[in-house]
């Protein structure tokens, strides 16, 4: 009798263990979940990655996250390279327990950016560069008893209404325009990627975007130093005025739109 007493008594202490673990998970699941992104976003970046909070609402299938802030590599001056306020992640809420979580969608709107050229590279470069390569690690082998990673698949991603600004060595600061990124089908939805992985793709696609963008308006900015610096020789050769020159260039555009 004592030793029913005795085990029912441990069996009691057993699940107020088991209960209380279960109400501390469920309490601190927005701060394991922001652990999580800042540390894979930092170990995928190489630069910090810091999160002001996330609100999970797994009954609703919403998450939110607040103050996504990516840092610049060394080197760099400005004070930042992505600053997200608000990503907003829709959740299918039948898929949790299966063997992939289905996101139906994840949005980011009004996103800043600073691009930064240093050199021959930019902060973006150097970014994509570290993604690129630590998204080709393989990642090291489950042990023996350890729990499957969650496996996510995404079924639309929205990077929109990005502000952006480009600042150059050569041609000082100037706004940029940084098109709007949307993929679709991202990990299959009965198997889905790896956190780190999607993780991987969605950063991918973004800092690909704005690095052709960088590249376009740096080429942009060449052009139109080169050729304001052979005008200027030109004015200089001829003896002309601004005005002079002015005309001139008139005289030629129309020359050249008649039929």
């Amino acid at each position: 009798m004592k030793a029913l007493k005795t085990t029912f008594i441990g069996i009691a202490l057993l699940l107020v263990i088991v209960i209380a673990a279960v109400a501390w998970l469920l309490k601190n699941l927005d701060s394991l979940v922001q652990d999580t992104i800042e540390d894979t976003g930092s170990r995928l970046t190489g630069t910090a990655v810091t999160l002001d909070s996330v609100a999970l609402d797994l009954a609703a299938g919403s998450a939110t996250l607040k103050g996504l802030v990516i840092d610049n590599p060394p080197g760099y001056a400005t004070e930042y390279a992505f600053a997200l306020d608000t990503i907003r992640v829709d959740i299918d809420p039948k898929s949790i327990t299966g063997s992939a979580v289905r996101l139906d969608e994840v949005s980011i709107t009004g996103a800043r950016l600073n691009a930064e050229q240093k050199g021959t590279a930019t902060n973006l470069s150097t970014i994509l560069t570290h993604v690129r390569a630590a998204s080709g690690e393989e990642a090291p082998p489950a042990e023996a008893g350890e729990p499957t990673e969650v496996r996510l698949a995404l079924a639309r991603f929205a990077f929109t209404d990005t502000k952006a600004t480009l600042v150059t060595e050569q041609y000082g600061d100037a706004a940029l325009r940084i098109p709007d990124v949307t993929r679709t089908g991202i990990g299959d939805p009965a198997n889905g990627l790896a956190p780190a992985e999607l993780a991987s793709r969605l950063l991918e696609a973004v800092l690909a975007e704005a690095q052709a963008a960088v590249g376009s308006a740096l080429a942009d900015k060449a052009r139109d130093a080169a050729r304001d610096a052979a005008k200027d020789k030109l004015k200089d050769k001829l003896n002309l005025s601004d005005e002079d020159m002015d005309s001139a260039e008139g005289a030629l555009k129309s020359l050249f739109q008649k039929d």
